[in-house]
């Protein structure tokens, strides 16, 4: 049985239950077929539990199709209207739930048929209607209607006589639609079952109010729920995680509110030139301009603004309020959404919305979403129209919600009826709980010899404790050396940085200083003893991309010997930057009635300086207000001029330089035309099932070998292509790796391994080096590294024409591609052949 627990504002679980397969029923062909269902359904739903209301809703949706449905509303809405023919209770309370999922909603009519229930001498019948009431679309009624529904939901909320379920659920519908009044008042009814004794009624208060908002008032409530692993401690736990980061937020941001309050008291604005001058310009721009009439004065000051602060540096901006509740507030403030779990774009080929690949961790894995899934529809909502996919922003907000709230997705897949994609089944559909998702930052495998790669893709919270965890895992499996893989890495949290490097290095080490025109030094030091042996070796992978944190992990093991640095030089930001108020234009003012410093929408405003009813901020600005300096005491931060030109540049120098493979042009436009055509996913789809185990160990490592492929010279001769065997080779086994990651839930480190990516195999070679090995005593390196790396290297700087430098790396490639894939030609006549290569490139 599934258990569905809708949640709503002010009341959190239902408690419904249905039973899966029931829904299974065949769908109808006409409007008497539906009515005559309908009336079934009613006559059911009238004696029936609670459960099996709840139940009937659902399998009365389920037994029409999308194109139905507007049939099924309309006699719904027909049999609501007639007062002639009373409805029971129950059958009233499932009516409701169907109408409420459909479209165009009557709010008004089916407020005056749910408000008398409230009124139900039957408990279960009243906490349902104030359930449904707690719709939002009960909102867009006018003004005397809402007041109306408003006032009963708070006279069932003060009842005394009625259960606490039902009092809580009406106080929950009564802080969905009402004002700043009415929300108070449900508040005081949820805070007096939170004063109860019995420890239930403690845990429903508790929860309601988290859900309006408020953690602190339950605080002590729901820290003793969440020590309790069932729903309602798990719910608490999030909640409470939740209010932590607000915390952090908010005391990064105390300093700097204080040190903005006191220079506005100080700084008086006068008439200079420089401020004339731009008012003089923004008067022209107003009477000159082609576009002057379309911008207000406010929006060229901020613009101004703007630019101002990138004048100053790359990482330097003005944030409007708008600017700053979007993107700072929203997300660091209020991150009371959850999501399935996947990473979701649109395909290419086929203009679809899909899957990239699930999060493994995630909802969506568990339900059953692999990648490339197409999702056709949310709810009774389409992901695209007739000119392709919608906004993706917009699909991805429909997917986003409230952690416990379900979502019904319809999942297209290939080999399909394409019929479907318009109009999906029910068998299409799954459904999946919102959860606060953690995006996992850490991708790992243990490579032949011993030697852990572990790739660190952010420097998230959970970024030391992910790593360290894999390093513990790769210790009991025989683990000799350490890849730690910071390519593509953007950086994240210093103390993050400071506790991945604390993995490597002793206790007491400095990692980095920051220094500042108006600050004192600050530093991070290691706080305890390393996790890795010290005399264990260890690489650090990084290229062009890797910044901020990733330089000053890769940057301090560098500056203390402890790891050899491999890719290319870094990006080169060691700056840090703040959101800094600006000086006489601060927040709106309220009563912080729950001592969280953050405005919720219940607590009312004392300053509202622009009188629109709201609370607003003022604007930031970022500014750049300190540098980081490595142990050493080198700055890793690029240096550019008022020109642009770069005058240092900053970042980590490699100790060994390596580059990813670059494809010839020819090559890239031959590897695209095959992929678009889907000859090579198609071998793979026709030849996976049969040969999982196999594949299994292949997506591990092939040896180069073609002949391991089953069908694969058939495959080959069918793709009529100038690429090498070896090439299909790499994209057939590319296609296995993603189907495998499917398979084992766990995703590879990077997009090629060490059969393919000449920077690990660097890697590879300089840790066997240190272990007092070479690549050539483990028999799969020597198979498979490339053997024409050196020759690579001296063709970099070898002085000949671009134009013959490219013929001999092609003529290179072609030959390393004719000793791993079995030439008939000799290898003695192959060895000729490169012997007068090396010499024309030596000379």
């Amino acid at each position: 049985m599934l258990k569905i627990q809708p949640l709503c504002p002010g009341f959190l679980f239902a408690g419904l239950v249905f039973v899966a397969p029931a829904l299974a029923q065949p769908t109808l062909q006409d409007a008497s077929a539906i009515e005559t269902l309908l009336k079934a359904r009613i006559a059911a739903a009238a004696k029936a539990p609670i459960d099996e209301v709840w139940n009937g809703a659902l399998l009365l949706e389920a037994g029409v199709t999308a194109d139905q449905r507007d049939d099924l509303d309309a006699a719904i809405d027909r049999d609501l209207a007639d007062s002639t023919t009373p409805l029971a209770e129950r059958a009233l309370l499932m009516l409701a739930s169907v109408r409420l999922s459909g479209k165009d909603v009557e709010a008004g009519t089916l407020a005056e048929r749910l408000i008398p229930l409230l009124d139900s001498k039957d408990d279960e019948v009243a906490r349902g209607a104030a359930l449904l009431l707690s719709d939002p679309v009960f909102r867009t009624q006018k003004d005397k209607e809402r007041e109306t529904l408003a006032l009963k939901l708070s006279a069932t909320g003060k009842d005394g006589d009625r259960a606490p379920e039902v009092r809580l659920a009406a106080a929950g519908a009564l802080y969905a639609q009402g004002g700043g009044a009415a929300q108070r008042e449900a508040r005081s009814t949820m805070g007096d079952y939170l004063a109860s004794s019995d420890p239930r009624l403690r845990a429903l208060g508790a929860l309601a109010l988290a859900q309006t908002g408020d953690t602190e008032t339950p605080r002590t409530q729901l820290e003793q729920m969440a020590e309790i692993p069932d729903a309602n401690g798990r719910l608490a736990s999030a909640y409470l995680k939740q209010d932590e980061m607000r915390r952090t937020y908010d005391r990064r941001q105390k300093n700097l509110l204080e040190s903005a309050r006191k220079q506005s008291e100080t700084t008086e604005l006068k008439g200079t030139p420089e401020m004339k001058r731009m008012e003089n310009l923004m008067r022209m721009i107003d009477l000159y301009s082609l576009e002057g009439d379309k911008h207000k004065k406010s929006e060229l000051v901020d613009a101004a603004l703007d630019g101002m602060m990138h004048s100053l540096d790359e990482h330097s901006s003005y944030l409007t309020p708008k600017a700053f509740k979007e993107n700072f507030d929203t997300e660091l403030l209020n991150p009371e959404y959850g999501g399935i779990g996947a990473y979701v774009d649109e395909d290419p080929d086929d203009h679809m919305f899909t899957i990239r690949q699930p999060i493994y961790s995630g909802p969506a894995y568990r339900a059953g979403l692999h990648t490339d899934d197409k999702i056709v529809r949310i709810g009774d909502w389409p992901t695209f129209t007739p000119q392709g996919m919608k906004p993706r922003e917009e699909i991805i907000k429909k997917l986003k919600g409230q952690p416990g709230t379900k979502v019904k997705l319809y999942v297209w897949r290939r080999g399909m009826d394409l019929a479907l994609i318009d109009r999906p089944s029910e068998d299409m559909a799954v459904e999946i709980v919102r959860e606060l998702v953690t995006i996992p930052p850490v991708k790992s495998d243990l490579l032949p010899g011993g030697i852990a790669h572990i790739e660190l893709t952010t420097f998230s919270k959970v970024a030391s404790d992910q790593v360290q965890e894999k390093l513990q895992q790769y210790q009991t499996q025989g683990m000799r050396a350490v890849i730690l893989d910071l390519r593509g890495n953007t950086g994240g949290l210093l103390t993050e940085a400071r506790d991945v490097a604390n993995l490597f290095l002793p206790r007491k080490k400095l990692i980095v200083t920051t220094e500042s025109r108006i600050k004192d030094p600050e530093t991070e030091v290691t706080q305890h003893d390393p996790f890795v042996p010290m005399d264990m070796p260890v690489v650090v992978l990084v290229d062009r991309f890797s910044a901020s944190a990733s330089e000053i992990v890769s940057g301090a093991l560098q500056d203390y010997h402890r790891a050899t640095i491999v890719g290319q030089r870094t990006y080169g930001k060691g700056s840090v930057q703040q959101l800094l108020s600006i000086p006489g234009e601060p927040d709106d003012e309220y009563v912080d009635e729950n001592h969280n410093n953050h405005h919720d929408a219940w607590e009312p405003l004392t300053k509202d300086w622009n009188g629109n009813g709201e609370f607003d901020f003022g604007p930031r600005a970022r500014m750049t207000i300190s540098r980081y300096k490595l142990p050493s005491g080198r700055s890793i931060h690029r240096e550019i001029d008022e020109e642009g030109i770069v005058t240092s540049e900053g970042g980590v120098e490699p100790d060994v330089k390596a580059e990813l493979r670059h494809l010839e042009p020819w090559k890239y436009i031959e590897f695209n035309r095959l992929l678009k055509e889907h000859r090579v996913r198609d071998y793979v789809d026709s030849k996976f099932a049969e040969n999982k185990d196999l594949f299994r160990s292949l997506a591990v490592g092939d040896e180069d070998d073609t002949s391991k492929y089953p069908g694969f010279d058939e495959l080959y001769q069918s793709l009529g292509t100038t690429l090498s065997k070896q090439d299909i080779r790499y994209l057939v086994r590319r296609e296995i790796r993603g189907r495998e990651q499917d398979d084992r839930g766990a995703a590879f480190p990077g997009g090629d391994d060490f059969e393919e990516d000449q920077v690990v195999q660097a890697a590879v070679r300089t840790l066997l080096q240190k272990l007092g090995t070479s690549v050539e005593a483990v028999p799969v390196y020597a198979k498979t590294f490339d053997a024409a790396q050196s020759l690579a290297d001296k063709l970099a700087v070898a002085s000949i024409p671009d134009a013959t430098r490219n013929d001999l790396r092609h003529a290179l490639t072609l030959i390393d591609d004719a000793k791993k894939s079995g030439s008939t030609l000799t290898q003695d006549r192959l060895a000729e052949i490169e012997k007068a290569l090396n010499a024309v490139i030596d000379k």
